[in-house]
């Protein structure tokens, strides 16, 4: 994605992603590209560091990935973490210009097999934005650290602050 194409994408997958918090019951939850760019944030507080949960999803992702191709499974579903108190979800996300990572928290409230319901849910809406079916997928280092810088301005501006 092009720095221009951002503020289309960002405002393409709130609705999308505030429907998959509300129907999945998930806390919080983060959509970012490979580089660790957040796209879509719903329910972040201060006690997370978005920025950290971003860089760490990607991570995870390249991780998962790498470690498909080592196995020759096809690629990955899912990675998902049950904690005492939180559990943790992650997946793929295929869209017509990239792969983005979903990142989503959740407690009591709701369970797994809700969140990979919605999460698939999630995954056909996304798919199918005019939004980003119009945008060519980009893929030099310049477009890379461009988008970013993006993201890293977006998440420290004072009108995403506001938001949380």
């Amino acid at each position: 994605m092009k720095g221009a194409e951002l503020p289309i994408v960002v405002r393409a997958l709130r609705e999308p992603v505030g429907t998959f918090v509300r129907d999945s019951r998930v806390r919080m939850s983060l959509l970012v590209n490979r580089s660790g760019q957040v796209l879509a944030q719903h329910g972040f507080t201060g006690g997370y560091e978005v920025v950290n949960v971003a860089s760490l999803a990607a991570a995870a992702h390249a991780s998962a990935r790498a470690l498909a191709e080592l196995t020759r499974s096809g690629g990955w579903s899912h990675l998902h973490h049950a904690g005492r108190e939180r559990q943790l979800f992650l997946a793929p996300l295929d869209t017509p210009v990239e792969q983005l990572i979903l990142v989503a928290i959740f407690d009591a409230d709701s369970s797994l097999g809700i969140v990979q319901l919605f999460y698939r849910r999630l995954a056909q809406n996304v798919a199918t934005l005019p939004e980003l079916r119009a945008i060519a997928p980009s893929v030099d280092q310049r477009t890379f650290e461009q988008d970013l810088v993006a993201g890293i301005e977006r998440v420290f501006s004072p009108d995403q602050r506001r938001e949380d």
